[in-house]
């Protein structure tokens, strides 16, 4: 006796939507980045990018097809404690930014630079948080 094969259930729209959105926004972000290297005239490096960022589209998508953590904040459709490990990876991603930024800055002003760029992206790290601090707080 055979039985008949399991159908997997189609995934909501939303959650097609979620992995089609996830996947425009690096294909985008990355296309604009290619366009940059390539207007910029290092054709290998725009060259290298595009393969990059498809890849990295196609692998945001199937991830965001999944049933994980990961796969529900790719789709953008995650659960209370989903969103609050989204959150603390941010912080912490953000620290780690901010912190090199600072180590660059201080880098390129014991060489004798001027600390630019580095102090530019310090300071609209530090004046975001500042007004993401007042933002959030006023909602709570």
């Amino acid at each position: 006796m055979t039985t008949s094969p399991t159908r997997t259930p189609r995934p909501p729209r939303t959650h097609r939507l979620g992995r089609l959105a996830t996947t425009a926004v690096l294909l985008l972000g990355g296309g604009a980045i290619t366009l940059g290297a390539w207007l910029g005239g290092d054709r290998d490096l725009a060259l290298v990018l595009a393969v990059f960022y498809v890849v990295i589209g196609v692998v945001a998508f199937v991830v965001a097809g999944g049933r994980s953590d990961v796969a529900a904040l790719l789709r953008v459709a995650g659960d209370e404690r989903q969103r609050s490990l989204d959150l603390r990876a941010t912080a912490l991603s953000a620290l780690a930014m901010e912190t090199f930024c600072v180590g660059g800055l201080v880098v390129d002003l014991a060489r004798g630079g001027s600390g630019y760029p580095w102090a530019l992206v310090c300071a609209v790290g530090g004046v975001s948080y500042a007004i993401a601090l007042a933002v959030v707080r006023t909602r709570h």
